[in-house]
């Protein structure tokens, strides 16, 4: 009989040495792939959000100014040439009620078609505002100054907003040339109220004036519409009176001087802004904050020379202003630059440089995604 010897079984202690570090670097190898997978996902959803973003706000920028510029000229159905102001002047500057010319603008020196400026000029991280109103031409209205960041152009529009159908139903007193009545009858209030700047226009012509009391009540019939000289209404009227011709004609609330202009936004960075006519508001004003991230706006303004309603040449506004012809002016074309948020793409070994409506913009070294939007928009509205 035989006997079987039995071998102790060998339990394994541990791992040399070698083994361990093989371990370590298929490991490392592993946590190296999904980290750059990881990083390459979060920096490819960085730059999709922030081209997002960009799309954005260039489009909302562009559409503010496309509603209100087409509008230019727009005073009830009679155009802004046709129209007598009776509104007292303001001194200083006037910029916020004069409605005689419906388009205008403010072009920064050395920034039109052909010129090269770089972000030290203009667009710096924080940008602060230029105080000096003659790097403008025509030199900046006063009234804009402290507002507008430099290195960007202006643009100014003016027209009426419609409220419900309001008609004159009567003028009492008139025609009376030595004592012309300061008031006149409406078929309905339709929501207009003391102080309310009007447009009132019978298709051939219109005139702007301040109601300085309303008899009557929102809604009722027969409201009497009181537009004084006098008074303490800012800005007042400068003329009383109007035609008997106006009988019948519509009662328009509002006219409207609308500014477009590049400021220093809430968090420092620059904005697209719009300043509205407002009688309680700064210089005649009340101004706000539309888009953010909007570093710079160039305006070019087609110019009709041949009176076909098409534009024969597009200039700057230095050179419209130079030559008497806003009032030939049918058609406005806008270039917007839009940047991101800081961190969307890798810092560039060169600063990038974009065209905007035939100016060269140089953008400061950093990490923000820009993006250029460009606009060309008919004045419905001729102005000749």
């Amino acid at each position: 009989m035989s006997s079987i010897s039995s071998q102790p079984y060998k339990r394994q202690n541990g791992l040399s040495l070698i083994e361990l570090m093989i371990a370590m670097v298929l490991g490392l190898i592993l946590l190296a792939g999904t980290l750059s997978i990881f990083l390459s996902t979060r920096q490819g959803y960085g730059v999709n959000n922030a081209i997002s973003r960009v799309q954005e706000n260039g489009r909302f920028a562009l559409d503010y100014i496309y509603n209100d510029a087409r509008m230019a000229g727009y005073m009830g159905c009679a155009t802004s040439t046709q129209t007598t102001n009776y509104l007292n002047p303001v001194a200083g500057s006037n910029l916020a009620f004069d409605f005689s010319t419906a388009i205008k603008g403010y072009e920064y020196n050395n920034t039109g078609p052909n010129n090269i400026y770089p972000a030290a000029n203009s667009q710096a991280e924080q940008p602060n505002v230029d105080t000096n109103t003659a790097d403008w031409s025509p030199a900046l209205d006063s009234d804009l100054q402290n507002w507008v960041i430099p290195g960007t152009d202006v643009l100014v529009v003016r027209f009426s907003g419609g409220q419900s159908p309001v008609y004159i139903t009567d003028i009492p007193g008139s025609p009376s040339p030595n004592s012309p009545s300061a008031d006149f009858n409406v078929n309905v209030n339709g929501g207009l109220q003391t102080g309310d700047l009007l447009v009132v226009s019978n298709c051939v012509n219109s005139v702007i004036l301040q109601a300085t009391h309303i008899n009557g009540g929102p809604n009722g019939p027969g409201t009497n519409i009181v537009h004084n000289t006098g008074n303490s209404d800012y800005p007042g009227n400068a003329i009383q009176g109007l035609p008997s011709a106006f009988v019948g004609a519509q009662v328009m609330l509002q006219p409207i001087t609308v500014v477009f202009y590049i400021g220093k936004g809430v968090d420092n960075s620059p904005a697209l802004y719009e300043a509205v006519t407002n009688t309680s508001g700064v210089n005649g004003f009340s101004s706000m904050e539309l888009v953010p991230q909007v570093e710079d706006m160039q305006v070019l303004y087609g110019v009709d020379l041949t009176g076909n309603n098409a534009p024969t040449e597009y200039e700057t506004a230095a050179a419209v202003d130079a030559s008497g012809e806003w009032s030939n002016v049918v058609s406005v074309r806008v270039g917007l630059l839009v940047r991101s948020d800081a961190g969307a793409v890798p810092l560039p070994k060169t600063a990038p440089t974009f065209n905007l409506l035939g100016s060269t913009f140089t953008a400061p070294i950093d990490t923000r995604l820009r993006k250029m939007f460009t606009a060309t928009i008919a004045l419905r509205n001729r102005l000749h």
